[in-house]
């Protein structure tokens, strides 16, 4: 059920009110059923202080909105039942991994926005700033069990979520002549979440990982940043934060157990704990027109955030790389082998000894690229690199046929060819070895782990636009 009321005083104050109630099949009797209400409110004070407000202000607009959300479940979890499939021409059946849930209740959030829409020389600029606060809670999540209860997990309503972000939207038209112009636009958002709290006997929530308790994760404990790498980290040196190396120079020392990867610098200063989040994406919108052609180009940023490249640390340790051909063509430190040749094959591990001396034990270079992390239970942090890029998303090129020549068809009042391209390129990249940067393994929790990705594909298309 769906109602709602829209008010209006004046052309210039304006109140919606919503009031909507779901009742879904996903959860049990007695929770199924919940209303989630909003309201939005905004003030044009161009149309109310019109005398009093610069000429060259065209447009000027204050908004405030608070709503409430709830949605229902995924199917089929509130009871056992058996997952058919066919193995050797044969019917099987699989028992469910997950204990059904009890009591369980629609997620919640509620959101809070203020905005502020600007226009100045008949629109010719304008801008839109939009500030937002979600608080999300009863999140529907499932919650790890011992394995010796004959499930792995069980479907719960657990922790409080808060994302809070700005988002800002510039575009102007430099140039309008009759038969040409510019039109450009900027984009630019910022959004950060924590995890607020997590029911009680609740203390580690693992969103997404590669080889289970042997790999890099997306993991969150209360009162932490979303979106934090976890993984074996290095063992560094108190004083000068420097990873700790074994006595015969040929082994980094890891954490027993899998923990928040920190970032330093090359002196060993932290920097850090490695997060999936960017600090802002953005893009840069152009439209150029001239006569009946149009130009339309759109470039994507993502800036900063960090990702874990499982592609990169495999190809280091199997030697497929091509950093690892450094060493491998004489480019090293002289180092003896054991039939007492001496070749450049040679490397020092970047670190210290327990006593905190420097290493200085020449070894062969496998033992570099060994230490770089790889399949199962190894080093996350060598492969955690920042991941930014600034990509051409999108070159389109457009033809408008005059409409004198499609009317004449007697059948379409206009007709548009247009030529387009996508995922063209990266202007700039930081991911490693030329690796996907958009490559992880997930769209949602798994962001910040990469792991055989596909490479980008380009796309191209032809179109034709008939309006009848």
């Amino acid at each position: 059920m769906f109602g709602f009321l829209d008010l209006g005083w004046k052309n210039f104050l304006f109140l919606q009110v919503t009031g909507r109630n779901d009742w879904s099949s996903t959860l049990p009797l007695g929770n199924n059923s919940y209303f989630y209400p909003s309201a939005n409110l905004s003030f044009v004070a161009t149309e109310a202080f019109r005398e009093k407000i610069p000429t060259t202000i065209s447009h000027l607009k204050l908004r405030l909105a608070a709503s409430q959300t709830a949605s229902d479940d995924e199917p089929y979890q509130l009871s056992k039942i058996i997952n058919s499939g066919v193995f050797n021409g044969q019917n099987t059946g699989v028992l469910p991994n997950q204990i059904p849930p009890i009591g369980l209740r629609p997620q919640r959030a509620q959101s809070y926005e203020g905005g502020l829409e600007l226009g100045a020389w008949d629109d010719r600029l304008t801008a839109d700033l939009t500030l937002y606060y979600l608080h999300s809670y009863d999140q529907l999540l499932a919650s790890p069990v011992p394995n010796s209860s004959g499930f792995n997990g069980i479907r719960i309503n657990t922790g409080v979520l808060d994302n809070r972000g700005v988002e800002v939207v510039i575009s102007a038209r430099p140039i309008q002549k009759r038969h040409f112009s510019w039109k450009t636009g900027l984009t630019y958002a910022r959004n950060r979440s924590k995890l607020v709290q997590l029911d009680a006997g609740a203390d580690l929530l693992e969103l997404a990982n590669v080889w289970n308790s042997n790999g890099p994760s997306i993991s969150v404990k209360a009162g932490e940043a979303y979106g934090t790498i976890v993984g074996f980290d290095y063992v560094r040196d108190e004083a000068t934060g420097k990873p700790i190396v074994s006595d015969d120079g040929k082994f980094y020392k890891l954490t027993d157990t899998k923990v928040p990867i920190r970032v330093f610098d090359d002196n060993g200063k932290f920097l850090r704990y490695a997060n999936a989040t960017p600090k802002f994406t953005g893009g840069w919108t152009n439209v150029v027109t001239w006569k009946n052609w149009s130009l339309n180009t759109l470039i994507d940023v993502k800036w900063g955030g960090d990702m874990w490249f499982g592609t990169y640390a495999l190809g280091l340790q199997s030697g497929q790389s091509p950093e690892t051909l450094v060493e491998r063509e004489g480019g090293g430190l002289p180092f003896t082998r054991p039939d007492g040749t001496t070749d450049n094959v040679g490397v020092i591990l970047d670190g210290v000894h327990s006593d905190g001396q420097p290493n200085q034990t020449v070894v062969h270079y496998y033992y570099k690229y060994l230490n770089a992390g790889g399949w199962g239970r190894a080093n996350t942090a060598a492969a955690v690199r920042e991941n930014t890029w600034v990509k051409c998303r999108e070159i389109s090129l457009n033809y408008q046929f005059p409409a004198r020549l499609a009317t004449k068809t007697r059948v379409f009042q206009s007709l548009m060819l247009s030529v387009t391209g996508r995922d063209l390129f990266y202007l700039y990249t930081t991911a490693p070895d030329r690796i996907n940067p958009e490559g992880s393994i997930g769209a949602g929790n798994a962001q910040g782990l990469e792991f055989a990705s596909l490479p980008g594909m380009r796309t191209f298309g032809i179109s034709l636009n008939a309006g009848f």
